[in-house]
């Protein structure tokens, strides 16, 4: 996805969708951890301008800060979604652990990104248990079934 240069988001309209309130964006932004890439501000009178990518990892940052995620990793977040931006944002998951943020890749592993970056970090395999379940019920020969059948034939 390319970027407009005449798209932009204002800083109000950053805070709602984020949910951050402005002493903290500001405060991010004289840190360095995030800065609008449209147009900074250089004074009172000038607008701060944030793409898309800008408001998106702002609003991830955000939630993995609530969560409990340190700074540190907040910086590693934020490097990996500006660079994996146009290849593949829209199948990025990221994962906070209590102590890494990991992302899965497109082979569905989860990769570290700060702990041991670019190391697989786990496998993960969900298996639908509940639909096991139903689909062996559905095959059980019930007793009470099988003298019927015998009965009858």
């Amino acid at each position: 996805m390319a970027e407009d240069e005449h798209a932009y988001l204002e800083t109000p309209v950053v805070l709602r969708l984020t949910g951050l309130p402005y002493s903290t964006l500001d405060y991010w932004i004289r840190t360095g951890l995030v800065e609008p890439s449209v147009r900074k501000s250089s004074g009172r009178r000038r607008a701060r301008r944030w793409s898309v990518l800008d408001v998106v990892c702002v609003r991830a940052l955000k939630d993995l800060r609530d969560a409990g995620a340190p700074i540190r990793l907040l910086v590693a977040a934020r490097k990996h979604l500006q660079e994996n931006w146009a290849s593949r944002l829209s199948a990025q998951l990221l994962f906070w652990d209590g102590g890494d943020v990991v992302y899965l890749d497109e082979w569905d592993n989860l990769v570290s990104l700060v702990r041991h970056p670019g190391q697989s970090a786990m496998k993960v395999v969900a298996l639908p248990v509940g639909a096991y379940a139903h689909e062996v019920e559905g095959e059980v020969v019930r007793l009470a079934d099988l003298r019927a059948q015998r009965a009858a034939g």
